[in-house]
């Protein structure tokens, strides 16, 4: 093979090592595109689901608050503020969810950020695989 060919030939494939870099580079930014819409949505969902269901508590515990002002007899008083109490529990209870929720989606966005570092970090190689040789007679 002449020098000429042999650059020909070079010239391919270093065209084609950087095509297959630049559609895996899309395909990788597509896949982490993808994937953080998804943890954000479901970020997103469990956050809007709690904050509902937390205020829905605030609401109820205030209401109980003001009835149990309202009521004339110690025994249901202390019952009434029993029961408060024990809202007040579960919306705190609650509130640690929202935070470990948020918790667990910043660690799998960590593990995705991680997971995409390690995909741009691929390497190319190139193998002979065979050589031919051929001889004009």
């Amino acid at each position: 093979m002449n020098d000429e060919s042999r650059a020909l030939l070079s010239q391919i494939a270093k065209a084609r090592e950087t095509g297959i870099l630049q559609e895996t580079a899309a395909l990788n930014a597509g896949f982490f595109d993808t994937e953080m819409e998804k943890l954000e949505k479901w970020a997103e969902d469990i956050k809007s689901s709690l904050e509902i269901e937390l205020k829905e508590l605030d609401k109820e515990i205030k209401f109980r608050k003001t009835e149990a002002k309202k009521i004339p007899n110690l025994e249901e008083k202390v019952s009434a503020q029993r029961h408060i109490k024990e809202l007040e529990k579960k919306r705190n209870t609650l509130r640690m969810n929202l935070y470990q929720a948020q918790d667990e989606v910043d660690v799998r966005k960590e593990n995705l950020i991680e997971d995409i570092e390690a995909r741009l970090k691929q390497k190319l190689e190139r193998n002979e695989l065979f050589a031919i040789r051929w001889q004009v007679v």
